[in-house]
């Protein structure tokens, strides 16, 4: 467990622990799926950390672009990188195969520029809200619940490419996998308030939603389709919070 939370944070973050093994096999690669929750629930504690230190010295729209900046920079902005990949080979190919190709390509196109300003746009503004109503329980939750999307996406979904960043993850990963991430997510949402576990519902319906696009679009998923997710899948819950909030 302690190795598999390891590997998590390490892949999913910058953060690295002092434990951390530099070489890891298929099957442990896909067993750090089962922390993925874990590994989302530092980064919101770390979010909610920054907001509850800042709050009151800092304007709420620049605190808001504090925490969003902090969001990418802890992350190395691999999963933005994913969902500018896809908007761009979604929006630009014609076939799968020139989608997968669009995608490969290190450069961003004007869908993916789009695709960023949108997500950051959407980010800034639900976590501005989220402040303001004094609600930081989908800040905590929004990288869980993303992370679990992507255990989701990638459990039983065939991989586009021959070879990528994601196959040595989707080869091995096993049920108990999703399991273990599914009662880490339920465990998280359930302290932070039981009308959070009422998330899992918009969750799995936009994970379904992307995994059937890309299973139509480009034959399968990728490491970018499993970025796209938690980007979607951010987004959704920090929105959501902030439309509960809101109400």
């Amino acid at each position: 467990m302690i190795k598999s939370f390891s590997t998590a944070l390490s892949f999913l973050t910058v953060i690295r622990l002092p434990f951390a093994p530099s070489i890891l096999s298929g099957e442990e690669l896909a067993a750090s799926f089962a922390c993925f929750p874990l590994a989302g629930l530092v980064l919101g504690s770390v979010y909610c950390a920054a907001a509850l230190a800042f709050r009151g010295v800092v304007p709420l729209p620049l605190l808001a672009v504090a925490v969003c900046t902090l969001m990418v920079v802890l992350t190395r902005g691999l999963h933005l990188d994913g969902l500018a990949d896809l908007a761009d080979g979604l929006w630009g190919g014609a076939t799968p195969e020139r989608r997968l190709e669009i995608m490969k390509d290190s450069r961003t196109g004007s869908f993916g520029v789009l695709a960023l300003v949108l997500a950051m746009g959407l980010k800034i503004t639900a976590v501005t809200s989220l402040l303001s109503a004094h609600a930081l329980g989908s800040l905590l939750l929004a990288p869980v619940f993303a992370r679990f999307a992507m255990v989701v996406a990638a459990y039983g979904s065939v991989y586009a490419r021959r070879e990528g960043l994601g196959k040595p993850f989707l080869e091995h990963m096993k049920a108990g996998h999703l399991a273990s991430a599914a009662v880490l997510c339920a465990v998280a949402a359930g302290i932070a308030g039981p009308p959070y576990l009422g998330y899992f519902l918009p969750v799995l319906g936009t994970v379904y939603l992307v995994r059937s696009v890309c299973a139509r679009m480009i034959g399968g998923i990728t490491g970018d389709v499993l970025g796209a997710v938690n980007e979607v899948t951010e987004i959704l819950v920090l929105a959501l919070g902030a439309c509960l909030a809101g109400a």
